[in-house]
């Protein structure tokens, strides 16, 4: 891992935003969707955040999205194989700082800011809205293939609160599941930005600008990849910045 100053990395943004012909001026906001396979409320939802991941509806706004597979309805008769116990952990630091007495599924959360319950699109976008107006710390993504998986290079345009946490995200879109029991049984759901894997990457200091590091793949995890890259308060904090690059 490396870390870079104000002066040494001069890079080219390469954003989700820019490939759907975007403006660079665009709000960066990131959703992230609670889910499970075993929950029936879920597929809705699912759903919505390919439609706002690919119609991008909210004006003004690059909506970057996560879909986060927690394991508490692994013991309803299915086992979501994209589940993971530490995004169950990272919605439960959500609950705590957002003061929301039990998470549940589908559960949206908003730059870290609000959540909103993840099949509703009026709640959803009033959310985003209201986030969108939020300063965001303006950064510069780039990503390549390594032999080590994935190499990244972050820069951010201007000065960071000290302390501030850098995290790393691989996500596997156009994946799909024939669910064969549990509450989803015998239907056949598509997920949109599956999170791979989910990376701290550490801590800026105050004269730092931006990091550079390998991430790990896996040879199970399909081609349609992407990464997010974003800047939080601290874990399971407001999301002070974010950006996404595809593979």
């Amino acid at each position: 891992m490396k870390f870079f100053f104000p002066s040494v990395l001069a890079a080219v943004a390469l954003t989700l935003g820019q490939l759907l012909g975007q403006t660079p001026s665009a709000v960066p906001v990131v959703v992230e969707l609670f889910t499970s396979e075993g929950c029936s409320s879920c597929p809705p939802a699912d759903r919505l955040l390919a439609t706002f991941d690919r119609e991008q509806p909210v004006a003004g706004v690059q909506l970057i999205v996560l879909s986060e597979h927690v394991d508490y309805w692994n013991t309803e008769g299915w086992i979501d194989p994209y589940s993971s116990h530490e995004f169950t952990e990272r919605q439960q630091r959500y609950g705590s700082a957002l003061r929301v007495q039990d998470v549940y599924t589908p559960q949206a959360v908003i730059d870290g800011r609000l959540e909103a319950v993840g099949n509703s699109s009026p709640k959803l976008k009033a959310a985003i809205q209201m986030a969108m107006r939020e300063k965001k710390v303006p950064l510069q993504l780039q990503v390549s293939r390594s032999e080590k998986g994935i190499h990244v290079e972050l820069h951010a345009e201007e000065k960071l609160p000290r302390g501030t946490e850098v995290y790393f995200a691989v996500a596997e879109d156009s994946v799909e599941s024939k669910v064969s029991a549990g509450e989803n049984g015998g239907h056949l759901l598509t997920h949109t930005a599956v999170v791979r894997s989910l990376t701290k990457a550490g801590k800026l200091a105050a004269t730092e600008s931006g990091i550079a590091m390998d991430l790990k793949t896996s040879t199970r995890w399909g081609k349609h990849l992407r990464v997010i890259a974003f800047l939080s308060e601290h874990e399971g904090g407001k999301i002070l910045g974010a950006a996404v690059a595809e593979l």
